[in-house]
Formats: structure tokens, sequence, C-alpha cells
């Protein structure tokens, strides 16, 4: 932004622009750019205009469409921040549906929200509101939605692009497509991290070394707790 606002100063001592001109140009320069940063600050952290009974509505609602989403997508979520694709499931103990997801998905929730909810106990005390944290983890699956949004459309559009079994190993030749995507797949998983800490970070109200040591224990312990449970079915 720095640089379009010297082009405008170079504009108006040249006398190209009006002093008004250069006002209202340099004013809705501002604008513009606070409102792009503020869209993107909200893609990471919506937590900061939406939480408590109205995240939970809605994390509720993202953990429904995942599931039944999951189930065209072909896809398994066996921890807090895995997705994983049903090719490499041999002979699964329950076959992938709607109810199968739907339990690794609430699971997922509830263990980091309890995770998150003890940890902030412990350093915030009674100042912190255990609805806030159900309903900040749940809305914060929203990147993993997304990303199962992406992979059904692949799976209705190009059901073989995604029948890649990773336990024989990652292919000496992928194609550009498949990079593509798994680049976009870890995107999302960063994404779904990042989100994370942002629910932790909103719903508690810790800040530096307490944070990031709650956040880094949960996640760790988080991972530990739900693939055990979520792999009674596959």
């Amino acid at each position: 932004m720095k640089k379009d606002v010297e082009k405008l100063t170079d504009l108006l001592n040249e006398g190209k622009i009006s002093e008004g001109d250069f006002k209202l140009l340099s004013s809705a320069l501002v604008n513009h750019k606070s409102g792009i940063q503020s869209l993107l600050s909200l893609t990471i952290n919506p937590f900061q205009k939406i939480a408590g009974t109205s995240a939970l509505l809605i994390g509720l609602i993202v953990i429904f469409m995942m599931s039944y989403l999951g189930v065209i997508a072909k896809v398994y979520f066996p921890g807090v921040i895995d997705c994983l694709n049903s090719a490499v499931v041999k002979n699964p103990r329950i076959p992938l549906s709607f109810s199968v997801l739907l339990y690794q998905n609430i699971i997922c929730w509830f263990v980091l929200s309890i995770l998150f909810f003890i940890g902030a106990k412990i350093f915030q005390g009674k100042k912190i509101r255990s609805i806030d944290f159900f309903g900040t983890v749940a809305f914060a699956r929203f990147p993993f939605l997304l990303l199962t949004v992406l992979i059904s459309i692949i799976q209705i559009v190009n059901p073989s692009f995604m029948n890649i079994d990773i336990t024989k190993g990652i292919p000496s030749h992928m194609s550009f497509g498949m990079i593509l995507f798994s680049l976009f797949a870890v995107g999302f998983g960063v994404w779904q991290i990042t989100t994370y800490f942002f629910a932790l970070k909103v719903s508690s109200g810790l800040t530096g070394r307490k944070l990031w040591m709650i956040f880094i224990t949960a996640i760790v312990l988080g991972e530990a707790i739900s693939w055990p449970l979520n792999n009674i079915f596959i």
C-alpha cells in the first residue's frame, strides 16, 4: 500500500491530480486494503465476530455437513487434524457411512474441546465458559469441511483420481493435478490447525507461552486419544 500512496503523491506533485482527488483516492485505497485484510482475518479467526451459542450452532452444521459429504468424498476423519482417504483402508470393520463419520467428527470435536477447556481452566480459573470452547472448536473445523467439498467434487467428476493407496508408497511420477491437490490438502491442513489455535485463543483469553503450551499439548493429546477411539470402526 505504501508504494500505491507514493504513486498518488507523485501524481499530485506533477499536477496530474488535484489535492481533493488525492485525498479521495488515498481514502479509497486505505478502505480497500482494510476490507481485504478484515476478510482474510475472518477466514482464520471468525471467532472475533462469532462465538458462544452462535458458533456452536454453526459448528454443529459444519460437523453434520462434513459427515454427509464425507461419504461422497470417501474419506475418514480419524484424528483432530486428519482427513484420511478411504482407499488406504482395507477391509474396514464397518462400511463407510454417515453415522461412522458423524461419530468420528463428534469424537474429534469433543476430545479437543475438553482438552482446550481443561488447559485453559488450569491457567485461567473461573474466567472461562465451556460453551465457548465447544462452540469455537466445532466451528473451527470448517476448513476440513471445505476440503471435503473439494474432494467430493473430484470424486464425482473423476473418481479414479482419488484411488491412490499411499501405503504402497508415493508414485514416482505424480501428475500435475495430483501435485496441485497435494499442495491444496497441505494448505487446508495448515488452515485447520490455525483456526484451532484462534479458537483456543479467543475462548481462553490466554496469550504468550501459556497459550502455545496448551495448544501444542492439546493437539498432540487430541491425536493420541481420538485415533484409537475412531479406529474402532476402521
